[in-house]
């Protein structure tokens, strides 16, 4: 699901399952208390033919008034072009990403695409305000640095989770930032297990400038 503020001119999007009722209103549910929290409450909101019943009655329940707009007429919906912007956007990323690189992850890429976007997007709010510092304040690249989204990594063993004779390191995927760690980055690895066609797989994040890696359950 892509969403556009107008006020923050930002572009936000969340993965979805399918196209469903009950996971259109999921979707929309993270999106609008994305915009809540940051003090942005929706007051008009301009939707497709592909609303749902549910969808509408939880507008409602929001004190959010919304309007339909007429199929195949995509002028007048803002989004459409949000929704243009954001496709090539993320096309560009998935082309630049390794060519081994399993597309099935493709929805991990999200934080750091939405990142990188809004990044580049005046607010209307502040128009001395980019449009992800007006939902999230100012992005410091020291603290949380980028790297190449999908490139093949390296990530430090401890020596208590290897064999003695194991390797030091592990294959691992670059799929973005870690915005809650220290100059780190988010890390999917996959692990054969004792048959060939089983993998176990798991996520953490990989401190940059010294050997540490924390595991998220």
């Amino acid at each position: 699901m892509i969403a556009y503020d107008y006020d923050s001119n930002a572009i936000l999007a969340e993965p979805m399952t399918s196209q469903t009722g009950p996971a259109l209103l999921a979707a929309y549910k993270c999106i609008h208390q994305t915009l809540t929290l940051r003090g942005l409450r929706t007051k008009l909101q301009r939707l497709d033919n592909q609303a749902s019943t549910a969808l509408k009655q939880y507008l409602l329940d929001k004190g959010v008034d919304f309007q339909l707009t007429p199929a195949g007429t995509h002028r007048r919906n803002a989004v459409e072009r949000a929704i243009r912007t954001f496709k090539n956007h993320f096309i560009a990323i998935l082309c630049s990403t390794d060519p081994e690189f399993p597309l099935r992850l493709s929805d991990r890429l999200l934080p750091q695409a939405l990142t990188t976007l809004n990044l580049l997007r005046g607010s209307r709010i502040n128009p001395k305000l980019l449009a992800y510092a007006q939902l999230n304040g100012a992005f410091d690249f020291n603290c949380t640095p980028i790297g190449p989204p999908g490139t093949r990594v390296l990530v430090h063993e401890l020596p208590e989770a290897r064999g003695t004779w194991a390797p030091h390191a592990g294959p691992g995927w670059n799929i973005g930032p870690a915005f809650e760690h220290y100059r780190c980055y988010r890390v999917y690895i996959t692990r054969n297990g004792q048959r060939a066609d089983r993998q176990h797989a798991r996520m953490v994040s990989v401190a940059r400038c010294h050997a540490k890696n924390i595991v998220h359950r």
